[in-house]
């Protein structure tokens, strides 16, 4: 059986796993990443980088090269009813400069960029093709894992392992932490399509009863576009067909039918567009002796809220600095990790509260919920305190919870 030794492994080659390895890398840290894919693997979606997560990209020397590259920079997200009605514009640039903006793009191209900074950093060592399959322990404490690779077993053994290894996470099972995952009902269908004439630089959502439609720019010639369906309708609406699925979508609004029905006739198969389903896991505890679990591992988000890779690159920031702590003192027991815990615990617990509070309002369908959704919105439109604390807690800059004050002031004549 072949081995091998480095000072921290890294399962999952995702945002969070990336930038954690290469914020190690930067210590002096001789750091490897395993992942189960042989190479990247592109979907039909499109991806939001709030304000966080420019500015960790910016202290990693990566935010210039990104700019450079086809994605879109973000400053507005409009809202609007399917009847028509405009509800609400989240403005970025009313957030202090330099990250008054968010950026969307297609998950690749960040990928791309971090891969290439990983592939130039010598104490970085990554094993693609390589699958985990169980954990290796001295007492309590975990001291590396066996992998398979190419049909061989591999033995790697660390001081400090990470499971970032998404919501399904086979590190978090491994490690025996208890947690809670839970399957949102609605998931959505997502595609890309070529921007249309007329499209302007915003972001758009399109509200109704059960009836959320989102057109983001990717790129110059690209739009994302995601339309909710409830899991449990998926098969129905695939055997009904693509073209009455495209033909319900245009149908919410003379907007939407006027943009993109060209566009929607280069999509003739299911094999274009992705489902793209809804979770939220919450861990009683995110380290053990010797690992630390990171990103959807530990505390998965709905997508609403728009914070999934960035709360991951926070969450490697702030577990880096932990873990030079930990070689630095020769401690790498669950106490010592779970400084890391601690201080992004409550971030996230607001991020994970307000992404279901979303849930709950954006996907009514029962009209008091609609009416009280819309009105909400109406709110956020007229009182800019309003806007900017949602603004400031979705841009990951200052997340404070809502209180009932400002609950008032939303409903509120």
């Amino acid at each position: 059986m072949a081995s091998k030794k480095y000072d921290i492994l890294v399962i999952g080659g995702g945002t969070g796993g990336l930038v954690l390895a290469l914020t190690l890398a930067q210590k002096g840290f001789q750091v490897a990443i395993l992942d189960r894919q042989t190479h990247p693997m592109p979907l039909p979606r499109g991806e939001i980088l709030q304000p966080n997560g420019l500015k960790i990209l910016d202290h990693l020397g990566l935010l210039n090269a990104l700019l450079k590259t086809d994605v879109h920079l973000n400053k507005k997200v409009h809202f609007y009813q399917t009847s028509g009605t405009h509800l609400c514009t989240v403005d970025y640039s009313t957030l202090p400069a330099p990250y008054n903006y968010s950026l969307i793009l297609l998950p690749e191209v960040l990928q791309k960029i971090l891969l290439e900074e990983v592939d130039s950093t010598p104490n970085i060592h990554t094993h693609w093709g390589t699958s985990f399959e169980s954990l290796t322990w001295q007492g309590t404490q975990v001291t590396g894992l066996t992998a398979t690779q190419n049909g061989r077993t591999i033995n790697f053994k660390c001081s400090i392992l990470v499971g970032s290894d998404g919501a399904a996470s086979k590190v978090r099972n491994a490690l025996q932490l208890p947690y809670q995952a839970h399957v949102y009902k609605g998931g959505y269908v997502t595609m890309l399509v070529d921007r249309p004439q007329g499209f302007e630089n915003d972001a758009r959502y399109y509200l109704g009863k059960e009836q959320i439609f989102g057109a983001f720019p990717v790129s110059k010639n690209k739009i994302y576009l995601f339309y909710l369906l409830p899991t449990d309708k998926l098969a129905a609406v695939k055997k009904h067909g693509l073209q009455g699925f495209k033909t319900e979508m245009l149908s919410l609004h003379p907007e939407i039918a006027a943009l993109f029905s060209e566009p929607l006739h280069a999509i003739s198969s299911w094999d274009q567009t992705a489902y793209m389903r809804c979770f939220r896991v919450r861990c009683r505890s995110w380290v053990n002796h010797g690992a630390a679990l990171l990103g959807d591992a530990a505390h998965a988000m709905n997508p609403h809220i728009a914070q999934g890779r960035n709360a991951a690159m926070d969450d490697a920031c702030v577990l880096a600095e932990t873990i030079e702590h930990c070689f630095r003192t020769n401690d790498f027991s669950q106490e010592a990790l779970k400084h890391y815990e601690q201080n992004r615990r409550k971030d996230i617990k607001i991020l994970q509260g307000l992404g279901d509070e979303m849930v709950f309002f954006w996907n009514a369908g029962a009209p008091p919920l609609v009416w009280l959704r819309d009105r909400v919105f109406k709110k956020v439109q007229q009182r800019q305190h309003l806007h900017d604390k949602l603004l400031r807690t979705v841009a990951g800059l200052q997340l404070k919870r809502f209180n009932l004050q400002d609950r008032w002031h939303a409903i509120r004549p």
